[in-house]
């Protein structure tokens, strides 16, 4: 920790000499220019430093890799949370009406940073980055076991896909739900801490600090999911009754009111696969490589006309799983990373030759291409992110949407040139599979959950209880035994634990997608929404690259807007579906729809 002392020294005397006034024209600017070029310099050492240490604790889950994350997290907050840092910036942004509109970006971008880790108040700091520490490696080191015997993540999730005896299905749904009740003190213990940091840089809590990310409150962020779900309510009523007629007859059960959780092959029910055979690809993956799966997805950037990536890219990315007897744990959560801001760009997967895996790997390299077009002169470290953290996201999932497309996959000849693909069952897919009751539980139970945790501190007593109240009155599923307070079965979401206060972004980033995929489809490619193929288009590459380039530059819904000439809305969304719903509400004559 000593030379990160130093380091910090180093840049507060550097920060007061920027401060001499060189007689320019206008003298604030030149005070903020050279007061951001230190800040910027020292922010992308501090996370290249940090995003290396992180990289390997997820990868190799040791208590080595444990300990030098927690200390390069230390090193981190010390440089962002500079109490020099903040007081300058603060300073700065009191004359914002003589500064360019880049200049204020940063400096706001710059307080966002240190609201994570303050160090005017280092002992908060310590206790939090310790805490963090310790979670990730409760999480990355988990061992759930099902019948006495170790199973990875993996293996629950393959099991949960094929298995249709209710009994394995409820033991392989509570053996993912085990980690929960490792997880829950010290989850209860970051609340506090994250909250107190948010306190620190005047935020009323941690939500409030993150959804500030859009410009917005916790109260204008919830309406907006709010409402998106709303104005979707009408299609999911009409799926969920589809789909609990048709799990019923799967399992020869009664038709229920509301899904039993180990009905549906996610853990979460977050996505409701395997429930359209017609559209069950994982047939025509079972004699593909994993390797050729990521690499036809790298081969899809560069049909649009972007450069490759890096080479180290493929020396240092983590894209498969770790082969049996091998001893080394890593986290299995899909991620990309942007170690230096730069050209370090990885991913870490777990890449089994399946449909969802095909999409997955089109959606995290769609980070690696946003990383690569953003890393410019133009674009200064502390605003090489998406325009809003949704934007990441979205980019991520409309290629995987566009994955997913019929035409594109007999381009890619994982489908025969002669498929005949029934568009109706296709979309219903789409909507199981990919949207719809994604949004219940992306725009619905995650933030308010946390948002019940974070903003209103919700006691830890009644955790368990919110979180499926939810989960019945959102996504009309239930488990299926009453699940009292010794579980909680939030934390087994991994966002809960390390991306806190973020899940709405993945909601954001559907509607998004939808928004973008519209405008492609309609007015560059000229086909329909619901089957195109971007394939080898490079003016839907020149329209991605122009959006992806700008980083944070810009305000996001200026950026979107003249992107597609629209504000988000989920309109493209109920268009994109309109046949489907037609198609459902003829399915579901006679049927009691919902579970009111």
């Amino acid at each position: 920790m000593k030379r990160f002392s130093i380091f910090a020294r180093a840049i507060a005397c550097s920060i007061s000499l920027a401060l001499v006034a060189r007689g320019a024209v206008s003298p604030i600017q030149e005070r903020a220019d050279r007061f951001l070029a230190v800040a910027n310099a020292g922010f992308k050492a501090l996370v290249t430093v940090n995003q290396e240490a992180q990289w390997f604790a997820v990868t190799d889950v040791s208590p080595e890799h444990d300990a030098a994350a927690e200390t390069a997290g230390k090193a981190s907050a010390a440089f962002n949370g500079n109490p020099a840092l903040i007081k300058e910036a603060q300073d700065l942004l009191t004359h914002n009406s003589e500064l360019n509109e880049i200049t204020v970006r940063q400096l706001k971008q710059l307080l966002l940073n240190a609201a994570e880790g303050p160090m005017t108040n280092p002992d908060l700091v310590k206790q939090r980055v310790e805490a963090e520490t310790k979670q990730a490696s409760i999480l990355n080191g988990f061992e759930f076991k099902l019948n006495g015997k170790p199973i990875t993540a993996n293996e629950i999730d393959v099991k949960l896909e094929k298995s249709t005896d209710l009994n394995e299905r409820r033991a392989v749904w509570e053996a993912s739900k085990q980690s929960g009740p490792a997880l829950k003190p010290n989850l209860v213990k970051l609340r506090d801490l994250r909250n107190g940091v948010a306190h620190e840089m005047k935020y009323p809590d941690y939500f409030a600090l993150q959804v500030s990310n859009y410009g917005m409150s916790t109260d204008e962020m919830l309406k907006m999911l709010d409402q998106w779900q709303a104005t979707l309510r009408p299609l999911y009523l009409q799926l969920h009754t589809w789909a609990k007629y048709k799990l019923a007859e799967k399992y020869h059960q009664p038709v229920p009111k509301k899904i039993p959780a180990h009905w549906i092959n996610n853990r979460w029910s977050q996505e409701w696969t395997g429930l359209v055979e017609a559209a069950n690809l994982d047939h025509y993956f079972e004699n593909k490589k994993p390797e050729w799966i990521i690499h036809t997805a790298d081969d899809f950037y560069h049909g649009l006309g972007f450069s490759p990536l890096p080479q180290s890219f493929w020396q240092k990315s983590d894209l498969y799983p770790v082969p049996p007897g091998d001893k080394r744990k890593k986290n299995t959560h899909a991620s990309c990373w942007h170690v230096d801001l730069d050209t370090d760009i990885r991913s870490l997967q777990s890449i089994l030759p399946n449909a969802q895996w095909f999409f997955t790997a089109h959606h995290e390299l769609g980070h690696g291409y946003y990383f690569k077009a953003y890393s410019r002169p133009e674009v200064p470290y502390l605003l090489r992110t998406g325009a809003a953290p949704g934007f990441h996201e979205g980019m991520g999932e409309l290629i995987s949407l566009a994955s997913s497309q019929v035409p594109y996959l007999k381009a890619r000849n994982v489908l025969p040139a002669d498929f005949k693909a029934d568009a109706t069952q296709f979309l219903l897919e789409d909507a199981l599979a990919r949207s719809i009751p994604f949004i219940y539980f992306s725009a619905g139970v995650m933030p308010h959950w946390e948002a019940d945790i974070y903003a209103h501190n919700l006691p830890p007593d009644q955790w368990n209880a919110r979180w499926w109240k939810y989960v019945g009155d959102l996504q009309g599923v239930e488990p299926p035994a009453a699940r009292g307070e010794e579980f909680c079965d939030a934390a087994t979401k991994t966002h809960i634990n390390d991306t806190p206060a973020y899940y709405y972004n993945y909601a954001f980033a559907t509607v998004f997608k939808f928004q973008l995929h519209d405008y492609i489809a309609r007015q560059i490619l000229h086909q329909p929404p619901q089957a195109c193929n971007y394939a080898g288009n490079k003016q839907v590459g020149e329209f991605l690259d122009k959006i992806m380039r700008k980083g944070s530059t810009e305000d996001w819904r200026k950026v979107l807007k003249e992107a597609t000439g629209e504000d988000l809305s989920t309109r493209a969304m109920v268009d994109y579906f309109k046949p489907l719903q037609s198609w459902l509400e003829e399915q579901n004559k006679g049927r009691q729809v919902g579970w009111d």
